[in-house]
């Protein structure tokens, strides 16, 4: 039988109550249950055994955690899209549900077998209630287990599960998201194994767990278990074991739901207000007690409590584009102060000045670029104005007068004719892509759209562009995005910009930033925006944004660096805060005929209100004014 050690598993032992209580000696620490969890007296114990609702389906399900919760929630639909039918039996079941699953109270121990047949470590088993479900099928089960779970004195207990399928264990407060303890989980269905898993209880009291526990195309088992001073397995709620219960306490005050959700991605701009939702025993809950920040200055909440439920508002206000913003939530609770933090990030999309280069649009005729109509560098863009550009296939030489080696660079080896009709003359590989998720761009949507594909070490694609200048023709920051995908490999890329000797006119690229998250996507076909990031950062570490100046006529490179094999979608251009602080003018006195100014920033002059401001020249501050015109007005950049 295989073995599983959680990270909780411990190794030595003392005795206390007739239980395995571990002591400091061990490999390693056990996981902490604070008593304000204890549910003494919110209860009747009056039930022994546990609650499990089931959940059988007729079709192939993923054995993932995320999969299995939106069965249980009603939220996977079947292969038609309707909700997902149960096909579990009702009969002896307390509440009947054919979306959600059918609940049962069980006595006795939690040791359950598709056919009641001994299987696992302990062997007290029966049969799963509802199972076979109407098909006469054991497979492809979504179960929730809820139970109370007596602890006689204060330790450390140490509990064991032997399971077929994968699960997840929490407990906590199992109603809330944010105040779950997740003890031990096994992803993805596999035959029957044991996880060993150490808990230290902070107190004696009645504590409530769920497990989540799901099955594939395969045998059916599930038993829950503790360790007494002999190292014999002793089934919960058996002679000798911890006392379970089915029966349900009144929950603890949970946090329900929020919007922008904990840790969301790709909030939009728009976003005026975040949204938080509590719920249930709201009785120690005072208005006053309630707090919030955001980014960690105080705000204001505006509250509302309806019944058992109290809404809380905050305020956004002029959010910026892919900035994350944290915030935390603090009131009265029944087990003292609580306190619920997370945080969101805004979406890239929405920004204003955003600049878009579509990924198969590379440079084309040995340096020429497309400049008659707009291609996602200033305004909307259908897509599609780079069709049939270029020339280069089959070439290995990049001295042939072709585009090899000049606008593109591909593994000689693989520099043949492409199946891609987009870009048919050149050695690149294009997948054409149409869905609306593969086309948005913000405030458009490109009509003719590819990704460039089995970008692989060493290969390189030019990127040609007139990019904004400033009214006094200085160029701008942008951090840079990059949608990518990566089957299994991860991606590895760096962008540079090319520039070309003023005296021998030879060619050198200067990197500029790293496209490495460290990681692969889920797929080929599944595509991410990823930010560059400083060129100096390590794969998959470090949130520093790389901030590159562009301006006036730039070609950009970017080439796939060692070890990568990836799709490039397009590239975003977000313009940069400005890290430099505004100018003012901070004072100004007469010294005799003349006039000093002291300020900040760059000094700046001009004839009349209306006219252009202009730079002072050789100025600095403090700045002695001679007059010399009738008339000169001053400001501070």
């Amino acid at each position: 039988m295989q073995q599983v050690l959680s990270k909780a598993f411990l190794a030595l032992v003392s005795l206390t109550a007739g239980f395995r209580v571990l002591t400091l000696q061990a490999q390693l620490e056990p996981i902490q249950i604070p008593g304000k969890f204890d549910l003494s007296g919110r209860t009747e114990l009056s039930q022994p055994g546990f609650q499990i609702r089931i959940h059988q389906a007729n079709e192939d399900l993923l054995n993932t955690e995320s999969e299995r919760e939106k069965v249980l929630t009603g939220m996977r639909p079947d292969s038609l899209g309707f909700p997902l039918e149960n096909f579990a039996k009702e009969t002896g079941a307390t509440r009947e549900d054919w979306i959600l699953g059918h609940t049962f109270l069980v006595e006795g121990a939690i040791d359950l077998e598709q056919d009641g047949q001994a299987a696992g470590a302990a062997n007290e088993e029966q049969i799963i209630p509802g199972i076979p479900g109407f098909e006469e099928k054991t497979s492809f089960l979504t179960a929730e287990i809820l139970i109370l779970i007596e602890i006689p004195e204060p330790g450390t207990y140490s509990f064991g599960l032997n399971a077929s399928g994968g699960f997840t264990v929490t407990t906590g407060n199992v109603n809330d998201v944010m105040d779950i303890i997740r003890i031990a989980e096994v992803d993805g269905h596999q035959e029957a194994m044991t996880t060993r898993f150490d808990l230290n209880f902070e107190q004696t009291g009645i504590y409530q767990f769920r497990t989540l526990w799901y099955t594939g195309d395969g045998n059916a088992s599930f038993e829950w278990w503790t360790l007494d001073s002999e190292e014999n397995r002793i089934l919960l709620n058996t002679e000798g074991g911890l006392r379970t219960f089915s029966n349900q306490p009144d929950p603890l005050t949970s946090f329900v739901r929020s919007t922008p959700s904990p840790d969301a991605k790709g909030v939009f701009l728009n976003q005026s207000a975040l949204e938080i939702e509590i719920k249930h025993d709201l009785s120690s809950v005072s208005n006053d007690s309630i707090a919030a920040t955001l980014n960690g200055e105080p705000v204001t909440p505006q509250i509302q409590v309806t019944g058992d439920t109290l809404n809380v508002s905050i305020e956004l206000n002029e959010l910026s584009a892919f900035t994350q913003y944290d915030w935390t939530l603090s009131f009265d609770s029944e087990s003292g102060i609580r306190e619920i933090a997370s945080s969101f990030t805004t979406a890239v999309f929405g920004a204003e000045g955003l600049l878009f280069i579509e990924a198969e649009d590379f440079d084309f005729g040995r340096g020429q670029w497309e400049q008659r109509t707009p291609t996602g560098m200033t305004g909307a863009y259908p897509g599609g104005a780079y069709r049939n550009r270029g020339n280069g296939a089959g070439e290995t030489d990049v001295d042939a007068d072709t585009d090899f080696g000049v606008d593109y660079f591909e593994d000689p080896s693989t520099n043949g004719k492409p199946l891609s009709a987009y870009r048919p003359d050149t050695g690149v590989e294009t997948v054409r892509r149409t869905s609306q998720e593969d086309t948005k761009r913000g405030t458009f949507s490109v009509i003719t759209n590819h990704s460039v594909t089995d970008n692989n070490k060493g290969e390189w694609l030019n990127y040609t562009r007139e990019f904004p200048l400033s009214a006094n023709g200085s160029k701008f920051e942008y951090h840079i995005f990059v949608r990518a995908s990566s089957e299994g490999t991860p991606i590895n890329a760096s962008l540079g910009l090319v520039s070309a000797n003023p005296e021998s006119g030879e060619l050198t690229v200067n990197t500029v930033a790293l496209l490495n998250p460290g990681r692969a996507t889920a797929d080929s076909n599944t595509f991410e925006l990823f930010p560059l990031r400083e060129t100096d950062s390590q794969p998959g570490e470090g949130d520093a944004l790389a901030r590159v100046e562009l301006g006036g006529t730039e070609v950009l490179r970017m080439t796939t660096l060692a070890e990568s094999s990836h799709d490039l979608d397009y590239f975003i251009f977000l313009p940069a805060a400005s890290t430099v602080e505004p100018g003012e003018i901070i004072s100004f006195a007469r010294d005799g005929n003349h006039l000093v100014i002291e300020y900040a920033g760059t000094l700046k002059s001009a004839a009349s209100l209306t006219s252009e401001y202009t730079p002072v020249k050789e100025a600095s501050s403090p700045f002695t004014v001679i007059p010399e015109n009738s008339q000169t007005f001053f400001i501070a950049e």
